[in-house]
């Protein structure tokens, strides 16, 4: 089973790190996911920032895409904008061929 969460995860991360809107504001630094909690932490250079700034995106899967369910972030301001532009929104991404077909296998 492992196998398959890793390829999961894999597909999340691929994501994350190839969202166009992601490089719009910077560049990550460092990713992890937890896939039991369904959470990904991001530290993230912001274009014009010198120090990483660290994000939190709850997700969860919804046939073969990956639904974005809320993004918090340890500035207060940033976070209550995320809160504001994403309320009552869920961000909505296919997942990548194989990543997508094992995501329908298991959820």
């Amino acid at each position: 089973m492992s196998l398959l969460k890793n390829l999961r995860d894999k597909g999340v991360e691929a994501l994350i790190k190839n969202n166009s809107w992601v490089k719009k504001f910077g560049e990550i630094q460092n990713l992890s996911i937890d896939s039991n909690l369904c959470h990904a932490d991001i530290s993230m250079l912001l274009h014009g920032e010198i120090f990483p700034i660290k994000f939190r995106l709850y997700y969860q899967f919804q046939e073969d895409f990956l639904l974005i369910k809320k993004i918090t972030c340890e500035r207060e301001w940033i976070d209550e904008a995320l809160k504001y532009f994403l309320q009552k929104k869920d961000l909505r991404y296919k997942l990548p061929n194989l990543a997508g077909s094992v995501a329908k296998i298991l959820f």
